[in-house]
């Protein structure tokens, strides 16, 4: 018997092909909006971060932690509840783990990452590597449904 709960991942139903060009222009009106606040946020929260280090500096701040927690959970809830890049096409998060489609070239051409290997885009060469750090590639294009979103990348 297969499993089918609420975290198994459902692919769109239709991807960039299956749209015309005045949609897939449309599509990219539509994210405009929203990866300018998806970079605002993470510009935000990275000055908040300097902030508060600087802070917990020069005013000897004893609840370091407290305050550190606190910083956390409210850029983790602006995050899930107003600022996720969602993709105008198939209404998926954009800034998950990579799918289908390469996020920096759009192709369907996608080497399974394994054991101690990246995910790797077979048509632009891109290593798809996500690490401590976070993601180390732009999304350009949505990974569930391929349709162009934005040229600077997300």
């Amino acid at each position: 018997m297969k499993f089918s709960g609420p975290f198994e991942y459902v692919p769109p139903t239709k991807t960039a092909s299956d749209y015309n060009e005045s949609e897939k222009a449309e599509f990219v009106k539509i994210f405009r909006p929203r990866a300018r606040d998806y970079r605002c946020l993470k510009a935000l929260f990275f000055g908040l971060c300097i902030a508060f280090f600087i802070a917990t500096i020069i005013f000897k701040i004893d609840d370091v932690f407290e305050l550190w927690f606190t910083l956390m959970a409210i850029y983790v809830v602006l995050y899930y509840t107003l600022f996720k890049p969602l993709c105008p096409a198939c209404n998926k998060n954009t800034d998950t783990r990579v799918r289908t489609f390469c996020p920096e070239c759009g192709s369907g051409k996608i080497s399974p990452g394994g054991f101690m290997r990246s995910i790797e885009c077979l048509s632009c060469g891109e290593v798809l590597r996500q690490g401590k750090g976070g993601r180390r590639y732009n999304v350009r294009y949505c990974t569930h449904c391929g349709v162009f979103l934005d040229s600077k990348g997300i």
